[in-house]
């Protein structure tokens, strides 16, 4: 499936984990909802359009789309673009006992990239949204 991705909204809730990550991809839009993906009709769930929009200067150029959707034992999730850049999704642990989830958007360029390659690419990260799986 190459649908081209328009824009990535994200929403912190209160409590453990609780981030919401929406890619607004053409005619259709992926939720993930702190643990999963699903797809989710843009007319019927539209509660996103009041999240805070992710600010991504490469997509104005309107041709990046997914190509994979990885994720490491409900730990980790990354999605990969077709220009190399990851929204790597990760957990972190705050004072004693409360995990949340947070994310960054990594590209070649910048330091930590390979190492998040590398995490992405260990054995026991699966492939998570089939139609996504790397070509």
């Amino acid at each position: 499936m190459k649908r081209n991705l328009k824009n990535i909204y994200y929403n912190f809730d209160e409590g453990h984990y609780g981030l919401k990550v929406v890619f607004d991809l053409d005619e259709v839009c992926l939720l993930f909802d702190s643990i999963s993906f699903i797809y989710v009709d843009a007319s019927v769930f539209d509660e996103w359009k009041h999240w805070d929009k992710l600010e991504y200067k490469e997509l104005e150029k309107n041709t990046i789309h997914i190509t994979e959707i990885k994720e490491d034992e409900l730990t980790s999730y990354f999605v990969k673009l077709s220009n190399m850049d990851i929204f790597y999704i990760y957990q972190q642990i705050e004072l004693e006992d409360s995990w949340y989830q947070n994310f960054i958007l990594v590209s070649p360029k910048e330091d930590n990239y390979n190492e998040v390659v590398e995490h992405m690419e260990e054995d026991w990260v699966e492939t998570v949204v089939p139609e996504y799986r790397s070509r």
